[in-house]
């Protein structure tokens, strides 16, 4: 029986692996490397291996990780072991598990330490914001406008449209005269009247432009916390 959450992970899934110190609550460092599903069971997951990842994984001696993805419901992750690394012509997953094929490439085998747990926790300062955006998966683009923003990704309002769960976008914005083209995946889209979709896009661990977007962050808190702090004075009484 496959284990609550890893039933959302699909052949070719984005995940997200963080390397964890010997002991149980060190990290050694708090970097996400993104990655993708190359073959899943119950007692072994396989990874693409993440650029960047390996060098960061023999640099730090570190074995055990922490494996993180997204669902409908939220973020998931799970203390795993890395049992092999940089292997090449492994075993994938077409579809279910069981059903397998020849995969080429380098990859991380990692063995579940303990069941997936669900993270509720909002992991990156979240702001009111609209800034107009071109979100384009494929060759498809389409114009719309953030409704909050975080580091972690956008919610944005769209003209209405079915957006497939997980699906890979890329978000087109100009960030205080930067511009920015951030890859990232569809976690979960709503209706919105009348005729919109809101999606909410989370990005993808390793995408450049962090920067940029943590200022814009930064400087949108100030000014709603401004705004507030100058009509709390209004308000007083003279």
């Amino acid at each position: 029986m496959i284990p609550t959450g890893m039933e959302t992970l699909a052949p070719n899934a984005p995940v997200f692996v963080r390397l964890v110190g010997k002991r149980e609550t060190e990290r050694t460092e708090s970097t996400e490397y993104a990655a993708r599903i190359a073959d899943f069971d119950v007692d072994e997951i396989v990874i693409r291996a993440p650029a960047g990842g390996s060098a960061a994984l023999l640099a730090s001696g570190a074995r055990e990780v922490d494996l993180a993805w997204l669902s409908r419901r939220g973020r998931y992750e799970q203390r795993c072991i890395v049992v092999e690394h940089s292997a090449a012509g492994v075993i994938g997953t077409t579809g279910a598990v069981g059903q397998k094929q020849a995969t080429a490439g380098k990859v991380w085998r990692l063995r579940p330490l303990r069941r997936p747990v669900l993270i509720q926790r909002r992991r990156h300062i979240r702001v009111t914001a609209k800034l107009p955006v071109r979100v384009a998966i494929g060759t498809h683009e389409t114009p719309g406008v953030t409704v909050d923003i975080s580091e972690g990704g956008f919610r944005v309002r769209l003209p209405r449209q079915e957006l497939p769960e997980l699906a890979h976008v890329i978000v087109h914005a100009t960030l205080r005269g930067v511009r920015v083209a951030v890859p990232g995946y569809v976690v979960r889209t709503t209706d919105a009247p009348p005729h919109h979709t809101d999606a909410v896009i989370g990005f993808d661990a390793a995408a450049t432009d962090v920067d940029a977007i943590r200022r814009l962050v930064v400087n949108a808190k100030l000014r709603s916390k401004g705004t507030r702090t100058a009509t709390a004075r209004s308000q007083r009484p003279r």
